[in-house]
């Protein structure tokens, strides 16, 4: 059996939470013995075999509000399919939903539901019945969390066909790690507590209400990643002369798991349900880290539970955002319990033995269908 997986980005192009979705499904199939692979679009296109995973990637022409698009991708799409026995799409990503569409593929479909259309109403209203005829096309459809399930009206339609699925975390990428950097050692050891952001830098990341929150809590904010709003996002806290926050860059995972331990919390002070489920948060909970996080309907407030694992707040809230951040800057009771309560949920919810078998089941009951 050949399971492929389509999205727009992959490793090493790009880290994100869609990614290491993709990583963690791939692995688990690779480990039964299923061959995978993984497609997606580059700059700078190759192939290679990740953990066991076959990545090929095609270059990337251009960009329309954010969907990449490929004439590679287009000229082989057809021998992509002949040579899989089950697709697995990502959704949101239109070139490839249409592909298939135009295509008439007739290969079983599986439809991970990353997350509805958000940013882009007009873009979001112009494909609405093409997005209905790949949820149709779907033999199943995934979301992360019933929250997203039951937040996401598209979705409400297609119930019959919905599996959900939460992402888990992969514990082996944090062992065998190289020991920290000596800057970034020399740089946590001056700052004292620090609140600890990670994720790519996006429109949805409510980085800017952070910021804006900055100026009223009694720690640090360090935030890790890269992104589009890299560079407004320095301007603006050195304009304003933010004395509090710091912009790290992207960090390797010897680093990361540095900075996880050393952090006082975590937050993740999203304000759009683009964020569709927050796989640092696991990271988090792996590290008996409480998390600020807010009320999106979707994994943000699934993973993390008020007032039992963290805070959630209101998105776009700065003050109230804040005044989470300083119960947690302030009291050391507090976030020691809230940690624990954090791996706890961790262990009994988001593990390799708790959600990966479900693909498989999935994967394997399509196959037979199709020897049938």
């Amino acid at each position: 059996m050949q399971v492929t997986h389509i999205f727009k980005t992959y490793f090493p192009d790009t880290h994100g939470g869609m990614e290491e979705a993709i990583r963690q499904i791939s692995k688990a199939t690779v480990e039964k013995k299923i061959t995978t692979l993984v497609v997606s679009l580059s700059k700078e296109p190759k192939e290679s075999v990740q953990d066991g995973v076959i990545t090929k990637s095609f270059y990337n022409d251009f960009e329309f509000f954010s969907n990449p698009f490929s004439w590679a991708l287009v000229k082989n799409f057809r021998k992509i399919i002949k040579r899989s026995d089950i697709i697995h799409l990502h959704f949101p990503w239109p070139t490839v939903e249409l592909l298939v569409l135009l295509f008439n593929v007739k290969k079983p479909i599986v439809l991970t539901f990353q997350c509805d259309i958000h940013n882009n109403r007009f873009l979001r209203k112009i494909i609405s019945p093409f997005i209905h005829a790949i949820l149709q096309k779907s033999n199943v459809i995934i979301p992360s969390t019933d929250n997203l399930l039951k937040s996401t009206p598209i979705l409400k339609g297609y119930k019959e066909k919905c599996c959900v699925i939460s992402m888990w975390l992969d514990e082996d990428r944090f062992k065998d790690l190289p020991l920290p950097s000596s800057v970034i050692k020399r740089k946590i050891e001056q700052l004292g507590d620090y609140a600890l952001f990670i994720g790519v830098l996006r429109w949805y990341k409510g980085l800017d209400v952070l910021i804006d929150a900055a100026n009223e809590i009694s720690g640090n904010i360090v935030i890790v990643g890269k992104g589009p709003l890299l560079d407004a996002l320095k301007n603006r806290i050195e304009k304003e002369k933010i004395t509090n926050v710091f912009i790290i860059g992207f960090q390797n995972d010897g680093d990361l798991k540095y900075l996880l331990k050393k952090c006082k919390f975590t937050i993740l002070p999203s304000t759009s349900p683009a964020e569709a489920f927050g796989q640092v948060l696991l990271e988090s909970c792996y590290f008996k880290k409480p998390m600020v996080t807010t009320e999106l309907g979707t994994g943000t407030s699934f993973i993390n539970l008020n007032n039992k694992t963290g805070y959630v707040v209101p998105p776009n809230h700065a003050t109230l955002l804040a005044e989470a951040m300083n119960k947690l800057f302030t009291s050391t009771s507090i976030c020691s319990r809230f940690g624990q309560n954090a791996y706890t949920r961790l262990q009994e919810n988001f593990t390799y033995e708790k959600q990966a078998g479900k693909y498989i089941k999935i994967y394997k009951n399509l196959f037979l269908g199709i020897k049938k």
